[in-house]
This record gives C-alpha cells, structure tokens and sequence, in this order.
C-alpha cells in the first residue's frame, strides 16, 4: 500500500507521456478471491493516472478505437418467432390469444424487478462475468423448452426467460459507455442490441426449420435448440475474452490503455470504481425530470417494439399467408428495418444530434401503424409495407433512445442506474402491451390505433426533452462565461467526473 501512495504523490512530477509509468509501478495483477469478488481498484487508478499526462496523436486514437471495436463489438454482436406454428400451440396449449398475450405479458415481472439491481451487480464484479451468468441462465431456459409441455410450463419458462435477461440490454449500453465517447454509442449501439438482425435471422430459421422432423424432435423445438446452443457457447466465450473494463483489458498495452482511458476522460470521464451507491444514485435518478421524460420516450416506442416482436408473423398470417410463409415474410421488413437502424445511428453519431433523429423514427414508425389501423383491410401491399415503417421506426429508437439517456447521466454510478431505470420501468407498460392486440377479429386496428397513439406521445415528449436540454445547454454556458479565470483553473484541475447538475456539463441534445 506504501508503494501506491508513492505513486500518487510523484504523480504530477513525472511527464509520463508515454503513458506507461503508473502501470509499470504495479506488480503482476492479483487473482480475485472467488467468483463474484470486485476488480482490484488498484489498477484502475493507474490507468487513469497514466491517461492524465499520456501524448497521442489522432492516428492513434483512431487504431485503438479500431482495437477496441474488433475485440469488443464481435463479443457483443454474436451474443423466437415460433408462436404461429401450430405444432407450438398445441404442444403449450395455447388454444385462443389471451392466452398468447398472458404468455407474453409475464416475461416482464422478472426482467422490470432485476434490471436495476443487475447493472449494480454488473459494475461490481465485471462486464464478463455478469454477462456469463445472464446468457448462461436465459440459454438453460431456452434450451428447456424443448421438452417442456403445458401451459403452466410455458409460464414458468417465460418467467425464467425474463431474469434471465433482467440486465442484459441495459447493462450492455451501460458497458459500451465505458468503452465509447458519447458521440460514438448510437452506431455501435444499433450493431449490438437492435433486434431487426437476430429478427431477420429468426425468420429464416423458422421458414427452414417448420418442416424439420425427427422421431424426437418437430421443427419448431429445433428453433429453440438453435437458439440454446450458440448462446451457451457465447456466454463462455464472453467470460473468457470480453475485458471488463479498459484498465483489464490484456488485449490492449499499457500504453495503449491509457489512450483507451484519456479518450473518454476527455470527453465524460468514466469511473469503473467508486462514486454513489447504487440507493444514492437511484434516489439522484428518480428526482431528476430527464430519468422520467426519457422513460415516457422509452415507455411510448416500446409498446410497439414489445408487440410487433411477438405478433409480426400473426399480422403476415392474418394478410392471408400461411404460417410457414408469414415466417419467411418477416424477413424483408427487418433487413429493411437494420438498415434504418444503422443509417439513422450512424448520422445521430456524425451529427452530434440524438432530439431530431428520435423525432424522425417516431414519425416513421407512427405513419406505419395509421397505415395499419386504416388500410389492413383494403389493401394487403398497404398493410404489408407498414411493416417495413414500423419495424424499421421502433427498432431505431432503441440505440437513438438509449445512448441519448446514456449521454444524460452523469456520474457513472448514476449512469448505470438511470439507463436500467428508464428500461425497467418502461418495461412494466410491456407487461400490459401485448393485451392491445385483443381485437383479432378486427384485423388488430384497435391495437394499431393505441401504437400509433404512443408513438405520438413518444414524438411530443422527445420534442420537450430536446428543447429543456438545449435550454439548460445555454444556460450554462453562460454561466461558465461569467465565472473568474481563477474558478476556471480550479475547476480544470478537479479529475473527478462532471456530474449532470454541473454548470460545466454539456448534454447531447
């Protein structure tokens, strides 16, 4: 312990420009105790005391941002549609949609009640390891579905499913921004958590896959098994390789971890150690106005996403397609849809503008479900390209939504609760967001219509987030211009992170 106070004290005696001298001041980095025991904080301190006076040029801050994308994204990226298939239903005994809806509502008890304190335990004992448990658990219930029976069954499994994946997209955005400056989230995001890709890829599996049969197995068990098997072997993957953090990161050098941290300590200045409480931090969450706008946002566009995840092959169905063919239907729409995720993702990210672009998909998406809740009985072309607006308008809110939030909180502690918040409590609306399709004999309209109502209130409250936080933007920064040069210099010299309430603060707006 004497040797890293030493180092402390010499620290602003040393250029250190390599970045290097802190790291190299440790001894060989301890094993943790058990399993669920924290990263050493030791380490962390070093990388962020070598980020402090590191040199580098744009060159090199463009290879280890590339570094870090080809070890961390393929991680993340690589990590079901089956309920129209009539072997399914007989198999659960779904015999009408109330009971399909039910089925679909109870997946959200465990996963609203875990997310927040999963992103706390995720900080705790590593992105790997969180992530290890969350995939492993949600891949061991996958997997028995394939010999479940009953609805009671059903139930049961779609409850595991839930705390299975109780963390997982939150924590994901939550650990990118450990990684990211904050104009860099929404691309990367919409790579990683969109769910127009695994849709695409869900639909062409289950297309192939219905008329697969063997003396144990029928085509709909298969797409579970296919789904099961490749997320096990993924979350071992993820232990084993996914670094944590930028400071254990073994793939990068020391000096490379020292540009990994200086170039978000110079854009928001993540902390892996430390800070609030996870009860501090969530009582700084629920008294904050933009925890509670960002969760009308979220809550309104997502009781499109929770439905149309679901439903998409029923709507197809119900154009007049058989159930196998309203499978390879959903395709088109969501490789459309990753299109429109990735374009506005990446134009949210070069603009610097996360208020328009979140306007932009809600218009999109809105459009679609008019189109759906007046013409799905004139016309099927109509009814059938509304898909392609809605699939590709929800789905790319989510990374736009998302890494705006992630943009808005600050310091880490409160970062990682507020995203978990804002998914957790407008999850709860998803408990009852399959219920609006009760209209089956409608053609759905009457659900169309209350989609196309939140989304409207999701485009009205992002229009009010933006204009607060580029009021609160100006505001600031006239503060900051009427503040001493001597307040100025001590502020510049304060290393820890700015938080949200600070005048100094800039939101993305």
């Amino acid at each position: 312990m004497s040797d890293d106070k030493e180092i402390v004290l010499t620290a602003d005696q040393s250029p250190n420009r390599e970045g290097t001298a802190h790291q190299s001041a440790l001894g060989p980095k301890p094993k943790r105790k058990h399993f669920f025991s924290p990263l050493d904080s030791t380490y962390a301190d070093a990388v962020n005391l070598d980020a402090e006076s590191v040199e580098f040029t744009p060159e090199e801050d463009y290879a280890v941002k590339r570094k870090i994308d080809n070890r961390v994204l393929p991680l993340v990226i690589c990590s079901g549609n089956a309920h129209v298939l009539d072997e399914f239903n007989e198999n659960f005994g779904i015999t009408n949609n109330d009971k399909w809806t039910l089925a679909l509502s109870i997946f959200y008890v465990g996963y609203c009640l875990l997310e927040m304190p999963a992103n706390v335990f995720q900080r705790h004992i590593g992105a790997n390891r969180f992530f290890f448990l969350s995939l492993t658990w949600w891949g061991l219930a996958s997997l028995s579905f394939v010999y479940a029976k009953g609805y009671a069954g059903l139930l049961v499994l779609r409850v595991l499913l839930g705390i299975g994946e109780a963390g997982y997209y939150a924590g994901m955005i939550y650990y990118l921004s450990f990684w990211y400056r904050r104009h860099e989230l929404a691309m990367r995001i919409s790579l990683c958590m969109t769910g127009t890709f695994p849709g695409a890829i869900g639909g062409l599996l289950a297309f192939g896959l219905v008329r697969a049969k063997t003396s144990l197995l029928t085509g709909w068990q298969f797409l579970f098994l296919i789904e099961a098997i490749p997320t096990l072997i993924m979350a071992s993957s993820i232990l084993f390789f996914l670094p944590s953090f930028p400071f254990s990161a073994t793939f990068l050098t020391p000096r490379e971890r020292a540009i990994a941290q200086a170039r978000l300590n110079r854009d928001h200045r993540p902390t892996s150690h430390g800070g609030a409480s996870g009860w501090e931090s969530f009582k700084l969450v629920i008294n904050d106005i933009n925890s509670w706008m960002f969760m009308i946002i979220y809550a309104s566009f997502n009781v499109g996403v929770a439905t149309v995840s679901y439903f998409l092959p029923t709507l197809i169905k119900d154009l007049g397609f058989s159930s196998i063919n309203a499978q390879g239907m959903t395709v088109a729409p969501y490789i459309v849809g990753w299109f429109l995720v990735f374009l506005q993702a990446w134009h949210s990210d070069r603009t610097k503008d996360r208020g328009y672009h979140v306007m932009a998909s809600t218009a999109i998406s809105f459009i679609g479900y008019v189109i759906l809740a007046t013409s799905v009985q004139k016309s099927v072309g109509a009814a059938y390209f509304a898909l392609f607006l809605v699939v590709g308008g929800n789905f790319s809110l989510f990374p736009l939504v998302m890494s705006w939030a992630a943009n808005a909180f600050s310091p880490t502690s409160k970062r990682g609760v507020g995203t978990a918040f804002i998914v957790s409590i407008s999850n709860t609306v998803s408990i009852a967001s399959p219920q609006i399709y009760f209209d089956s004999d409608d053609n759905f309209r009457k659900g169309h219509a209350i989609s196309a109502a939140c989304l409207l209130v999701s485009f009205l409250t992002a229009f009010a987030l933006r204009t607060r936080l580029a009021v609160l933007n100006k505001r600031n920064a006239k503060k900051l211009q009427e503040i001493s040069a001597e307040e100025k210099d001590q502020n510049d010299e304060t290393p820890a992170e700015i938080p949200d309430n600070d005048y100094r603060y800039v939101f993305m707006t």
